[in-house]
């Protein structure tokens, strides 16, 4: 047996406090969603888009932090921190390292792309409700750049 086996197999034991395990998760996920939050909303306002809020400003600010490594580099620190938060937060209920280490941190980030992705839908939604009223849902659809698989026009039917 290995010892990587031998360290995965074994069992941790039970922690002491579990309130103060609860409690720097949670404010290590706050900080881990804080962070990507903040960089959106600086772009946003060094682009001068603060003021009004449409689904054309959505789109920008994302397009433009897609763009930027520093922004790029921002959200990834914001997941790996949301996943350590995980991690923190789990601690007290989990027993094999494997869950600690291994399927709390995927289940972190699947979560935490789930919270991306509502959180768009409601910036989305709210900037539709604020505009002006020469927007509608078919116009907010069209502006999405949906994920396909490649260029349409070369496929053969």
């Amino acid at each position: 047996m290995s010892a990587v086996t031998r360290l995965l197999d074994r069992e941790l034991r039970p922690v002491e406090n579990r309130s103060r395990w609860l409690a720097w998760g949670i404010a290590l996920q706050a900080v881990g969603v804080g962070i990507p939050t903040t960089a959106a909303l600086s772009r946003a306002n060094k682009d001068g888009v603060g003021g009004t809020l449409t689904h054309y400003t959505i789109r920008l600010v994302w397009h433009e932090m897609l763009r930027s490594r520093a922004d790029i580099a921002l959200i990834a620190l914001g997941v790996a921190v949301f996943a350590a938060g995980g991690i923190v937060l789990a601690r007290p209920f989990v027993r094999r390292p494997i869950a600690l280490f291994v399927v709390t941190p995927l289940a972190a980030t699947l979560g935490f792309a789930v919270l991306g992705v509502i959180a768009l839908l409601c910036a989305a939604v709210i900037a539709l409700a604020e505009s002006p009223g020469d927007v509608n849902w078919a116009d907010l659809l069209n502006n999405v750049n949906w994920p396909s698989d490649g260029d349409h026009r070369n496929r053969r039917r």
